[in-house]
């Protein structure tokens, strides 16, 4: 290993290449970024002020070539700054007022002039950022890359050009280019070609963790494979093949993914701790085969995973509508687990039906937790175990035995405790699931012209503040009859005139009522009078639907 301080522009001299390899996440250096290397830069534009201005490290492995075309090494530290530098210099190349020398040395600087592709660039970016890069150095045109962050970074530096230096004069580009040559300096440090350059790219990048966790992944793997710089090599092909689709899919999510995969054959995987449980699984898979074939699942997993977030995409309607629940319900506690089921069917291990009586498990258990208040610290331990258990045949049956057995934080709600929560218990406070329930059993009335459910607000008849007139209603202790009721089941409702509702008298928000296409409120409608018996009377009424939209298998005792 060999390391030098070195002005940043003496990596672009010379006819050799660097190559950003696969394993390096995208060009994706933000505005901010951009704003202090230019802010660095005008530091030290006027002649009399320039000093040397450190930016940092910039690593390199050689790349084992064939005896022709120009010196070729791995960029495995410090692409950012690289990248960025080098769409700085097409910028200044490109101002109206840079003259031919100027515009003479950038080209040298950023390709090697004697050279045909590949060999022509002098820095390779990624394949995400290749061909916006290319573009941009060999002067083509960049409206089909207007969306790419190197042609974003571009424009920025381009306007900058057009601003005014400190004596408020306007930029010459000649000036700048000095300043870049003269004053950024990085440590260069050129490892030999035996030192393993994914060892290195960890050390550097993983304890101080700059990257997400899917990054450090998909580096992991990619490095598995030979770094080929020839297009098609086998790194190339698992990158387009496998990983890309991945993260085509799930973009930001894949993180996620990938801990939720690592889970579910019951490993705790905790976040901050993907890429060090995903290392430690691939440890005995030593042929590139078996790599690919793992490769090969996650992929399937990650694609079904893609609808776990996007039921829409799900073929089968009602596979789809109950993955929907899953996301109103924010349980993603259980993908783990869903990832095993849904695998299952993909490969044709059980049928839909199955797949969808274990989501109908899935949501009743915990619908009905939510409901009573069983505290949910319990259900990651929980759905570990289950993944660590789930059979392959009868998935749905095998759950419901085990959901049944569990008691106290692992218990599944009966009809009788169900029943008591939904008519007795304070359900407005616990806003999600109360929206979730007046939503699922307006639904459940199955009316062919369903109102409009998003555009509707939670509405108290009771209201949470008491006129006058409601006093008299309720009688004697009416604040502690309204503490007591208001926030139950029974007397809650969906609107659209919640504003104009209020806290008016009922035979006011009755007129009102009667409007609505909600059929949640033609109970309420229909009574003279709004007391506490009618709220209980309402409640027990709403609770016999819940009992029959999330069942308990196998069944419980009715009381």
């Amino acid at each position: 290993m060999e390391a030098a301080p070195v002005n940043i522009i003496q990596y672009f001299d010379g006819a050799k290449q660097g190559i950003i390899p696969l394993f390096q996440r995208p060009y994706s250096w933000e505005r901010k970024d951009w704003k202090t290397l230019w802010e660095d830069v005008l530091a030290q534009y006027l002649p009399n002020d320039r000093t040397s201005h450190f930016m940092g490290a910039v690593v390199t492995v050689p790349v084992k070539t064939v005896p022709v075309g120009v010196t070729k090494h791995l960029v495995i530290d410090g692409q950012q700054r690289l990248t960025t530098v080098a769409i700085l210099l097409c910028a200044i190349r490109n101002h109206p007022e840079a003259d031919e020398p100027t515009r003479g040395i950038i080209g040298d600087l950023l390709q090697n002039r004697h050279y045909q592709p590949p060999d022509d660039l002098k820095l390779v970016p990624t394949q995400a950022d290749r061909l916006a890069f290319d573009a941009l150095v060999k002067g083509h045109d960049l409206a089909p890359y207007e969306e790419s962050t190197v042609v974003d970074a571009y424009r920025y530096f381009v306007k900058q050009l057009e601003g005014k230096d400190g004596d408020d004069e306007p930029i010459h580009p000649r000036t700048v280019l000095e300043a870049i040559q003269q004053s950024l300096q990085v440590v260069m440090i050129n490892l030999s070609a035996t030192d393993d350059p994914y060892l290195i790219f960890e050390s550097l990048n993983h304890k101080g963790k700059p990257l997400s966790e899917a990054d450090l992944v998909r580096n992991y793997v990619l490095m598995r494979f030979q770094h080929s710089i020839a297009a098609g090599g086998e790194q190339e092909q698992v990158y387009h093949q496998l990983w890309s689709p991945m993260e085509a899919a799930l973009k930001d999510q894949i993180s996620e993914f990938l801990r939720h995969y690592g889970m579910r054959f019951g490993s705790n995987v905790r976040k901050g701790e993907v890429y060090t449980a995903f290392k430690a699984s691939y440890e005995g898979i030593q042929s590139s085969e078996d790599v690919i074939a793992e490769l090969k699942e996650t992929k399937q997993c990650a694609l079904a995973y893609e609808r776990f977030s996007n039921p829409e995409m799900e073929e089968n309607p009602e596979i789809g509508e109950r993955l929907q629940r899953m996301i109103d319900l924010d349980s993603s506690v259980f993908f783990p687990l869903l990832l095993r089921v849904y695998r299952s069917w993909q490969k044709e291990e059980i049928d839909a039906e199955a797949v969808i009586r274990f989501l109908a498990h899935l949501e009743s258990f915990y619908v009905r937790r939510l409901v009573c208040g069983v505290p949910t610290n319990a259900l990651n331990k929980l759905t570990l175990e289950w993944c660590s258990h789930v059979p392959t045949e009868t998935p749905d049956l095998w759950l419901a035995e085990k959901m049944s057995q569990g008691t106290g934080g692992r218990k599944w709600p009966t009809d009788v405790e169900f029943t008591d929560a939904l008519i007795h218990g304070q359900i407005y406070p616990r806003r999600n699931i109360a929206r979730y329930l007046l939503d699922n059993l307006e639904r459940a009335f199955g009316h062919k012209e369903q109102a409009y459910l998003d555009a509707a607000t939670i509405e108290h008849v009771l209201p949470q503040t008491l006129s006058e007139e409601w006093k008299i209603e309720l009688g004697d202790d009416a604040a502690e009859k309204a503490g007591k009721w208001c926030d139950t089941l029974g007397n809650l409702t969906l609107t659209g005139y919640n504003p104009e509702l209020g806290n008016d008298s009922f035979s006011q928000k009755k007129e009102i009522l009667e409007e609505s296409h909600y059929e949640l409120s033609r109970g309420i409608v229909a009574q003279e009078q709004w007391s506490i018996a009618e709220i209980e009377s309402r409640g027990g009424e709403l609770a016999e639907m819940a009992l029959l939209r999330w069942k308990h298998f196998p069944a419980t005792e009715r009381d």
